[in-house]
């Protein structure tokens, strides 16, 4: 935001000292020049707001291109100063310096439009290693030459009238700008396969445009409208980046919302989901932090009296984790269906992720079981997750807590605990994963599973439903506007 002060500060300050010196006294050439410099530093103002809010809503990069921003806005600044400072004595070292400012502006600017090239587009390796090398010592080089004609003046003078007078070796520090925008161009030739064309034809006028500009200029001496050029492809191009951005982002979220649905199908989504089952009510629900997410549960019948139920987080979130937890959900129910029981099936499904997906460093956290529905009988296994809380008929939610196995997929041949449990008719369990107790509100002060069992127990005499609906209206109330930051989701069962 100081930039941004600093650019209109500038561009009021160049109109009033303009508007102070008599235009009558003033060369046409010279008002042409600072006219055009106003236009240019009043379109740089704009583009540079315009990239702050781009840059807070979407966290999009523009450093180097607002880097040549500032270069040009620079330039422009420079170029009107020292037009208006002309002719007066009494002026002389500022001028000096202003235009020192003015001459240092093109290398530098050439410079970061040959770093935008490679970094901000992306362009590869390959981004010509060597050529980088002799470009960073050729701007040094260049910057030295142009700090020593303030005591030789051999590029130009300010004589005692205060009039600037360009000298014989004045386009020495232009051979960088030329050098630098050929080494461009030949960047972008190299390296046109994996470009637009419209980013290729943009590309090329910004590399172009300000040398045949220069040219122009050195033959037509008293006339500099190369940076309000190049203010003017800087718009350009800041209108062929959205446009590529907004390209991407178009696709990135239409393949979000792709996954999204495969994931939204993976999962039970009808209630009751086994309407012919008396024995049981069940019922869950899953609340991603962005459009999919590594949470997950899942229900199914090894046989017609043993269901398994499964609740899981993997670790990290977005697409990596919503892959990984499809691949854990399709082993799971694969090795449950086959016969294993909660330990042997985790046992097996470790080992296998480890060998595929151990250098990408993720692992899952997972409770599952395995219930007789005839006996309510059932074995689990907690391999890293939350505790489960159960509600005995007639009584309240209460935490079960033991110590835990390892999360799957941490070390190799993990042998998981399993632990044995009955649910009697009215009874009913709830398990949950970690979003739960630590959403948070504004002041980061987590939900905690205090207030988790405080509003389960507001539905203990109700259904699965109930219960969770509590526990959703009760954390939607606690986080209130507060961003969410973690995957949201729980399963309910009770015994009928």
């Amino acid at each position: 935001m100081t930039a941004a002060i600093s650019y209109m500060f500038l561009t009021l300050l160049t109109m009033v000292m303009f508007d102070l010196r008599d235009i009558h006294t003033l060369p046409v050439t010279s008002v042409i020049n600072i006219s055009v410099d106003i236009f240019g530093m009043i379109t740089g103002c704009v583009i540079f707001m315009t990239c702050l809010i781009d840059v807070a809503k979407t966290r999009v990069n523009y450093k180097v291109y607002m880097y040549l921003l500032n270069v040009v806005f620079l330039g422009l600044f420079t170029d009107a100063g020292a037009w208006l400072m002309d002719g007066i004595p009494s002026l002389r070292p500022l001028n000096i310096i202003d235009n020192t400012l003015y001459y240092l502006c093109t290398p530098i600017a050439a410079a970061f439009f040959y770093l935008f090239i490679t970094t901000q587009l992306k362009l590869g390796e390959k981004t010509l290693y060597t050529m980088r090398k002799i470009l960073r010592a050729g701007l040094v080089i260049t910057v030295v030459v142009i700090l020593f004609n303030i005591p030789f003046g051999y590029l130009f003078t300010v004589g005692e009238d205060g009039v600037y007078r360009r000298e014989a070796f004045s386009h020495i520090c232009n051979i960088y700008g030329y050098a630098t925008m050929v080494a461009a161009m030949i960047l972008i030739n190299r390296e046109r396969k994996q470009l637009e064309k419209y980013k290729i034809v943009t590309l090329t006028i910004y590399a172009l445009l300000p040398i045949a500009v220069s040219l122009f200029t050195t033959a037509v001496y008293g006339l500099s409208i190369g940076y309000a050029v190049t203010m003017c492809i800087m718009l350009l191009m800041y209108c062929i980046i959205n446009v590529s951005q907004g390209r991407a982002q178009a696709a990135n979220e239409r393949d979000m919302q792709v996954a999204s649905a495969i994931q939204n199908g993976m999962m039970p989504r009808i209630f009751p989901p086994f309407p012919d089952r008396k024995e049981f009510d069940i019922y869950a629900y899953m609340d991603p932090a962005k459009e999919v997410g590594g949470d997950y549960y899942d229900f199914f019948f090894t046989d017609e009296d043993h269901i398994v139920l499964v609740i899981a987080d993997v670790s990290g979130k977005g697409v990596p984790a919503a892959l990984f937890m499809m691949i854990t959900k399709a082993l799971i129910k694969n090795r449950m269906q086959g016969g294993d029981s909660p330990a042997e099936a985790l046992y097996k499904i470790n080992n296998q992720l480890l060998n595929g997906t151990s250098d990408h460093g993720m692992f899952v956290t997972v409770w599952m079981a395995k219930l007789e529905i005839s006996s309510g009988k059932g074995v689990s296994v907690n391999a890293g997750h939350e505790h489960p809380a159960i509600c005995r008929k007639n009584g309240e939610f209460e935490l079960v807590e033991y110590s835990h196995s390892p999360a799957v997929c941490v070390i190799e041949d993990m042998e998981f605990e399993e632990r044995e449990f009955c649910l009697d008719k009215g009874d009913m369990l709830f398990v949950y994963t970690d979003g739960v107790p630590e959403a948070m509100n504004k002041k980061r002060q987590m939900f905690d599973t205090d207030r988790m069992l405080k509003a389960l127990n507001k539905g203990k005499t109700g259904t699965p439903k109930d219960c969770i609906e509590h526990v959703k209206e009760a954390i939607a109330e606690y986080v209130g506007d507060a961003e969410q930051f973690d995957d949201t989701t729980m399963l309910c069962f009770k015994m009928m």
